[in-house]
């Protein structure tokens, strides 16, 4: 486990704090890197976002900073290590049904990109009764079918 401490500042709104560049490099990863650890010896489990030239970002969200009482302008002590676990949400089982049921849709699923595929099972996954889930299921669909029949009906470019 790599630890370091940093001096929590602010960009924008966001309270944040630079990982020093020996800690960036001994990841070897340049874009976005999950991670897990301990703030102030609490676990945490976040992302370290790029900022150029191979070097990265911790942003300390409200979460983080009200369980370690600590705000912009306070020394946090780090440690952190690369998280290999899986990070994607839970696929709700009227979706999946749903996906299953319609190759279209299906197909229109796979081509979405994981960072869209994930804003939709956060909504979906935050819905309170069956009735929610089920409609928002079908809006999804309607909005796959569509940009799945534009896709499939485009002529393909040849290579000429």
């Amino acid at each position: 486990m790599l630890e370091f401490s940093a001096v929590i500042y602010k960009v924008g709104i966001n309270p944040c704090v630079d990982i020093p560049e020996r800690v960036s490099r001994t990841f070897g990863i340049r874009g976005n890197i999950p991670v897990t650890g301990a703030l102030n010896g609490l676990p945490i489990r976040a992302t370290l976002v790029p900022i150029g030239e191979g070097r990265h970002r911790l942003y300390i969200n409200g979460e983080m900073r009200r369980r370690a009482r600590v705000n912009a302008g306070d020394r946090i002590n780090l440690r952190l290590e690369l998280d290999t676990t899986p990070r994607m949400l839970p696929l709700p089982k009227p979706l999946d049904a749903a996906l299953k049921e319609n190759e279209t849709a299906g197909a229109a699923w796979e081509r979405l990109t994981p960072s869209h595929r994930k804003e939709i099972l956060a909504y979906l996954n935050w819905l309170k009764t069956p009735e929610s889930l089920e409609r928002n299921v079908k809006k999804v669909i309607t909005v796959l079918l569509r940009t799945g029949s534009k896709r499939a009906s485009r002529p393909r470019r040849s290579g000429r």
